[in-house]
């Protein structure tokens, strides 16, 4: 744990930079990353997904719609419920956040010999499939 925290922390001042130049809190980047992870959902779901009341959440959603990061599209079925979607703003921000540290990481991968690349890619993906393992059980508990 103490690697991968040195890991994350060499790109923790670039991500803080970056949510100050979107005008984003960390409240509203993770309602959207939300959104991004689980597709678009009502507002009581990303309520409970985020831990917190549905009353909390509107403030958020109606600045993250002011900003044009995220639109409220009713349901045809049920005229009750209202679903929270990304918009292309969102797609864009998430595109912009991935490149951010991609060269840092491509250069310093790139300094690894093959089979320690190969390596680092067997772990990294046996590590994504325990947590969207973890991730999915939490969701149907």
């Amino acid at each position: 744990m103490l690697a991968f925290g040195r890991q994350q922390a060499a790109f923790s001042d670039d991500f803080l930079r970056f949510l100050m130049d979107v005008e984003l809190t960390m409240g509203q980047f993770r309602a959207l990353a939300t959104i991004r992870r689980w597709g678009r959902q009502s507002g009581r779901e990303l309520a409970g997904r985020l831990g917190v009341t549905p009353g909390t959440l509107v403030p958020l959603v109606d600045r993250l719609e002011e900003l044009g990061y995220l639109r409220r599209v009713p349901d045809h079925d049920d005229r009750r419920l209202t679903w929270l979607e990304l918009t292309p703003k969102s797609d864009r921000l998430f595109h912009r956040l991935r490149g951010m540290g991609a060269g840092r990481l491509a250069s310093a991968i790139s300094q690894l010999v093959p089979k320690d690349r190969a390596e680092l890619k067997r772990l990294l993906n046996r590590l994504a499939e325990h947590m969207e393992a973890a991730a999915a059980k939490e969701v149907t508990a």
